[in-house]
């Protein structure tokens, strides 16, 4: 298995590097769904994210339930804050909400306080 260093393409196989104590990984096949909601589930609700953080403290670091989306745009990955009260981050600089940002290879992501680093792979 081999990484990219170019823009995500909307399909393949990603990694999301969390970085926090445990410091895990999660693998994301990305198919011709339209998108991926990124946050949190919790107990007081019965809503579930595609890809939950709950596991790496995400509702102490800051990550809303509906934070942030991956969305397929003109063939590429691309990143999406919706409306998130603590903010998204894509190498340090903040997203404007409901706005799409491409997404490359070693992109460092913060939810809230949350850290990710996200990278494609070749299979």
């Amino acid at each position: 298995m081999q990484t990219i260093r170019s823009g995500i393409p909307s399909k393949g196989v990603i990694r999301i590097e969390v970085h926090n104590q445990a410091h895990k990984r999660i693998e994301v096949e990305i198919s011709g769904s339209e998108g991926y909601i990124i946050g949190r589930s919790d107990n007081k609700s019965s809503y579930l994210p595609d890809i939950d953080l709950a596991d790496f403290q995400a509702l102490e670091m800051g990550v809303s339930r509906r934070h942030a989306a991956l969305v397929h745009y003109r063939q590429q990955l691309h990143l999406l804050d919706l409306s998130s009260v603590n903010g998204t981050f894509l190498n340090g600089e903040r997203l404007s909400p409901e706005v799409p940002y491409p997404l490359s290879h070693d992109d460092k992501i913060l939810l809230g306080n949350l850290s990710l680093l996200i990278s494609y792979l070749e299979r």
